[in-house]
């Protein structure tokens, strides 16, 4: 019987200048609206470290290596360097309900463990059913966070930032926007998640 060998890996985007394409075209597909062409510009070759977009690829014997995921991991503020924030997560669409999104994630608790040198990974939760995935997923609720380098691919013509910050070199690429109070944050549904990756 003949089997054919199939591997999932989570590369970072820079350094795979040829799948920029098919991950625009998965962001897109998600979010009509998103700025996906601007990994063009943030996913160079020089544009390592933070923030940074991970792909999810899948790869199988005798066949083109396939996106099925994309990840866009942020630091949190300068003060927490154990810290990385999890600010978008996409799955294809036609690969959905298949388990990728929990492999998905323990590809990137990998990766924010041994690649970026992270204990701590937060996220924001807008559901009570993601709510419940994440803590199915080991995260625990946590207070708010300070973010640095909001999502450059963000869809809002004028962006509004909660408690996040731009470095100067960022700014050139937001269509700039306003600072949100707590009171007006504490109007939408959102919970703050962490996950300790050292706890067992």
């Amino acid at each position: 019987m003949y089997t054919t060998m199939t591997s999932y890996t989570l590369e970072p985007l820079h350094s795979r200048q040829d799948l920029i394409e098919d991950t625009v075209r998965l962001l897109k597909e998600e979010w009509p609206m998103c700025l996906a062409e601007r990994l063009q510009v943030v996913e160079t070759p020089k544009c390592t470290g933070l923030p940074c977009s991970l792909v999810l690829i899948e790869t199988r014997e005798g066949a083109k290596s396939e996106v099925l995921g994309h990840v866009r991991i942020v630091q949190v503020h300068p003060q927490c360097e154990q810290r990385v924030y999890i600010e978008s997560v996409a799955i294809k669409r036609s690969r959905r309900n298949q388990g990728l999104g929990r492999k998905l994630h323990e590809l990137i608790e990998d990766y924010a463990k041994n690649c970026l040198g992270s204990r701590y990974l937060h996220v924001s939760v807008r559901s009570e059913s993601n709510e419940e995935y994440y803590r199915c997923l080991g995260f625990e609720e946590c207070k708010q966070v300070t973010v640095i380098a909001p999502n450059v691919l963000r869809t809002f013509p004028h962006a509004r930032w909660s408690c996040q910050m731009i470095p100067d070199e960022w700014k050139f690429l937001y269509e700039g926007g306003e600072i949100v109070t707590k009171e007006e944050e504490d109007k939408e549904w959102i919970r703050r998640y962490v996950k300790d990756l050292y706890k067992a």
